[in-house]
């Protein structure tokens, strides 16, 4: 085998779209997954509740002790005594979950849901818009919550809009100045040592907040500055409660469902004050989309995504800039800190990096346009190992379309299934060297990246209920690291970040970067 460290020049034929390879396997597998959900395999198969797995009272310990395991750890725990498949039973009102950690099961589940594939949503979060707002959600509850016929008709709606490559492409001069903007206020927040306040994520979270409000409304709400503006601050502080509430209302052992408890009603709390910060913009949104209406008419170039599903929906506009605006703000600033981090404490492959930006950025404020960031495969290969390194999302929910077999189970029909990749991405089985940060193992020829099982990496989904932001996302992160790694020498002098699983997972604790000015 070809080590991987080894050094060669990347070229635009030289790194292979990761979906695409999916795509590529899905439709080619040579795996029977009939025979996984015929009547025959079912009959010998073991039944579902000999699945091994942990007791209750061995969930609850997990959570219940002074530093609370995250999930992934928990599952991880798992997965060495019981094996790629255990089962954790239901408790207080909630479903069973089989947890799955070997590909080839996870590309059965993906082949074998129907055309409106399942994936369980957010409880209390559906419970909050079905009761608590209904004048705002009157006819769907959002792409998270929505099921069946409805789901596909929110989807197909939204999918010209918001998931053509083409779509992401034509906001890049847009996001490339909400960049610019924040390199400029990250020079000033630095220290005397050059390192960023330790609260950097926060600002982080403001540049992805004005990112996606500017894609979605196309126009600047004007958060970035070093004085924290209150509207930003209180927005950015509800969204971390709201996932941290989330994540506990929905994974963790909670009798929200039988007994109203202080933790549901803080999150009820908490979303009443994220609509009504986010109304806010959204009206200003609409009111600048009415005195601009004529203008952007003439050129659908210069229309936001508000507009565009305005002229749709005016429901499906306001419900999505919502979610947006919600969804776009932890999630995209943690990727973003996992893509400089891993840089930071790996300055060989940084020094590749900023040589590939040279090509296309020989001043410091040359303009990132959509044709010059077409040829990036160092800065995408860089961006996909971080992911795989410090994963954004644990990995990805579905429920079962059939009856079906796997690992020699039966797994009935409607069945809660969560596909845990991010115990893949280090697993030496599936990428050699997991733990070292290596950008060029996604710069393979096909034939060589076949050899990975492709659905080991989903870090945006799968299918049809793929991550509907990711376009407007992958074009996020790759301008601002695009203009922070030309503008700066990254360097981490600290102990390594800890995670706090909040339904995404995010870094917590004092993040002070080194950024010295080149």
């Amino acid at each position: 085998m070809i080590l991987l460290q080894k050094f060669f020049v990347p070229s635009s034929r030289s790194i292979k779209c990761y979906s695409t390879l999916v795509k590529k396997a899905a439709s080619s597998s040579a795996f029977d997954f009939e025979n996984c959900a015929s009547e025959k395999s079912r009959k010998t198969a073991k039944p579902y509740d000999t699945i091994p797995g942990p007791s209750t009272w061995s969930m609850i310990k997990s959570f219940s002790k002074k530093e609370p395991e995250q999930f992934s750890e928990i599952f991880t725990r798992f997965q060495k005594v019981y094996g790629d498949i255990f089962r954790i039973k239901g408790i207080l009102s909630k479903r069973d979950t089989i947890v799955l950690s070997d590909p080839n099961d996870f590309e059965i589940v993906f082949r074998t849901t129907d055309a409106y594939p399942i994936r369980r949503g957010l409880d209390a979060l559906l419970y909050y818009r079905q009761n608590y707002s209904k004048d705002i959600y009157n006819k769907w509850v959002g792409l998270v919550n929505e099921q069946g016929e409805s789901w596909w008709d929110l989807r197909h709606k939204l999918n010209g809009v918001m998931m053509k490559p083409e779509v992401g492409k034509g906001y890049t001069s847009a996001v490339d100045e909400v960049s610019m903007t924040f390199v400029k206020i990250l020079h000033n927040l630095r220290d005397s040592n050059q390192e960023s306040p330790k609260n950097f994520l926060y600002y982080l979270n403001v540049w992805s907040l004005e990112s996606i409000a500017y894609i979605m409304m196309n126009f600047r709400l004007g958060f970035l500055s070093e004085k924290p503006d209150p509207m930003a601050e209180k927005l950015a502080q509800d969204v971390k409660i709201f996932f941290q509430l989330s994540a506990e209302l929905e994974f963790k052992p909670s009798i929200w469902k039988i007994f109203k408890t202080p933790k549901f009603h803080q999150f009820i709390k908490t979303l009443d004050d994220i609509h009504v910060t986010v109304k806010k913009m959204v009206d200003q949104g609409l009111e600048n989309l009415k005195r601009n209406v004529e203008r952007c008419d003439k050129n659908s170039d210069e229309k936001g995504v508000l507009q565009k599903l305005y002229e749709i929906d005016k429901n499906v506009a306001i419900l999505m800039t919502v979610d947006a605006l919600i969804a776009g703000v932890d999630t995209t600033s943690t990727a973003v800190f996992s893509v400089l981090y891993t840089l930071a404490t790996n300055p060989d492959k940084q020094k590749i990096l900023r040589s590939e930006l040279l090509k296309i950025l020989p001043e410091k404020d040359s303009p990132l346009t959509k044709a010059n960031m077409t040829n990036l495969p160092y800065l995408r290969a860089c961006i996909k190992e971080a992911m795989r390194l410090m994963p954004v999302v644990l990995g990805n929910g579905r429920v079962t379309g059939r009856d079906i077999v796997i690992k020699g189970y039966q797994i009935p029909k409607d069945t809660d299934v969560i596909m845990h990749n991010q115990a893949l991405h280090t697993d030496e089985r599936n990428f050699p060297n997991p733990q070292t940060f290596i950008p060029e193992r996604w710069l393979r020829s096909e034939e060589n990246i076949r050899t990975c099982n492709p659905f080991a990496y989903l870090p945006f989904g799968f299918g049809n209920r793929a991550c509907i932001g990711r376009r407007f996302a992958e074009l996020e992160i790759e301008t601002l690291v695009c203009r922070i790694v030309r503008n700066y020498q990254l360097e981490w002098h600290h102990p390594p970040p800890k995670v706090q699983f909040a339904n995404v997972n995010i870094p917590k604790g004092h993040l002070k970067m080194k950024f010295k000015e080149l």
